[in-house]
Order: C-alpha cells, then structure tokens, then sequence
C-alpha cells in the first residue's frame, strides 16, 4: 500500500502507542496489516493480505450495526467504537477501534483504515498523555512539547485505547506543519477552565481541553467530550461543528450507553 508521508507519520505515532492498523479496499479485502497488528490478532501479514478482513478477525456485531458504521463511512466521516472480535487462535475480546475512510478524487471511499486495541477501562489521564506525550516526542523530536496541567481525578467518558486513538486524529491535523520544521506546543487540561464553557461543553471531569500553539499559526483550542447518542445532543454538536469547524465521530459501544465524539476547534487571535 502506498501512502504520502503525512499518512505514514500517523501510523508510526499509532504503532508507537501500540494501536494495530489494519487498512482495506472497499470489498474489505486487507491491503496493509501492521506489526501490531500481527501481535494483538495473531496473524502475521504476509498469511492476510488479500483475505478478506471479516474471515480474518470475525466481528460480533448485528446486520443494522455493520451497516450503520458503513453508512457513516461511506459520507466520508470518521467511525469509533466498540465490538467483539476474535484472534487467529479464535480467542474473543473486545477491540476499541476507529475507523476512517480513505476518499478518492471524487470524494467516494477508495478503502478504511482500522485503527484498534484492545479495550480497557480509562486510566488516570495524566498517565495516558504522558505516555501519547513521550511517544510523539520520539517520532517529531526537539518539535513538539508537552504541558499537562490536568487534575489526578479528571477523566473523559472513553477506554483509554479510544482516547489515544481520537488524540492521534487531533495530531494528524498539524503533520504537514511538523513534517515542514514547524513547532508545536501542546496543553492539556480541565476542560471548565476552558472557554468552551460557554457552549455547555466542559462539565467538570468529563471533557478535556486542548491547546495547541504551532510557531506558523495562531494557537488553536479543542475539547474532546463524549456525547449522548441522540437527537438532541447531536444536532445542537453538529451545528457547533458547522459553525467552527471540527470533528463531530459517530459511534457506538454495545453493552453501554452510545455516545458520539466530539472534538470542537476555536481560534482565538
């Protein structure tokens, strides 16, 4: 599989965290199978390339759940949740995972890339980002800095896997600045000191707010927070979205209340 230097600097971060990547075609036939990967399923990639991926990791998900996520991705939008799926040796366990489509010239899905790990509950957050911190460190060296002002308490309502895997969406909006010797300072903290405050996005302990300086760009604010799956919730996140910018991710985790993620940017001057 062939893919710029943006895409391959997200998989390094990905690997380096130990997410498996596991990129398809649009008939699901696998084209990229990563080293983590072959760890986690137990296949190595040389025996699943060209096999399709749902004879190599079955999933445990119903008809209207599969076809949900493939609406999602067919528009073009990012997918993350969670479903049970099952190692070489047939082994079942849940997997958080992210799926984002690959788009062709004319915006029509040319293939996704799964992005998965093992599901856990969340871990003390500081932790977490320390160790995302430390691992983007050693891929963009003497670039990018990290200041983690965040309460031992806080947490966001998402298994650490899934907040990796939604943190390494937000870097891979600056890789091209990074890839051109840009430096980024990156801040983490409580999201109700943040001013999302006003758009009733930082309840206490429940989001997380991001700052990112870049050395080309004014400073960029974001919040990650995990919404209710419902009408109302999603209509007053998407038109947020409308109006800022941002990535509003649709999902779903059976057994546990649906939410969607949200990640919401403002510029200030």
């Amino acid at each position: 599989m062939n893919v710029d230097r943006t895409t391959e600097r997200y998989f390094q971060l990905l690997e380096a965290v130990g997410q498996a990547v596991i990129a398809t075609d649009p008939a699901g036939l696998i084209i990229m199978w990563s080293p983590s990967a072959e760890i986690l399923y137990g296949w190595r990639a040389a025996e699943v390339i060209g096999r399709n991926v749902l004879d190599v990791t079955p999933m445990d998900i119903s008809r209207s759940q599969g076809a949900e996520i493939m609406r999602v991705l067919a528009r073009g939008e990012l997918w993350s949740g969670e479903f049970e799926v099952r190692t070489r040796r047939g082994k079942p366990f849940t997997a958080s995972v992210t799926d984002v489509p690959l788009l062709d010239d004319t915006q029509g899905v040319a293939g996704v890339i799964g992005v998965s790990a093992a599901s856990h509950a969340p871990t003390k957050l500081r932790p977490l980002l320390r160790r995302f911190a430390n691992a983007c460190k050693r891929i963009w060296p003497g670039q990018m800095t990290f200041d983690l002002v965040i309460q031992g308490s806080a947490s966001v309502a998402a298994t650490a896997p899934h907040l990796i895997q939604l943190l390494a969406l937000l870097v891979l909006l600056y890789v091209e600045a990074l890839e051109r010797g840009t430096t980024v300072e990156v801040t983490a903290s409580d999201a109700e000191k943040s001013p999302f405050t006003d758009f009733g996005l930082a309840l206490a302990g429940s989001a997380l707010y991001i700052r990112i300086d870049r050395g080309d760009a004014q400073p960029t604010f974001s919040v990650l927070r995990s919404l209710p799956f419902s009408a109302e919730p999603t209509k007053y996140a998407a038109g947020l979205v409308r109006m800022v910018g941002g990535m509003l991710i649709a999902g779903t985790a059976p057994g546990r209340p649906s939410a969607m993620h949200l990640f919401l940017p403002l510029e200030q001057s």
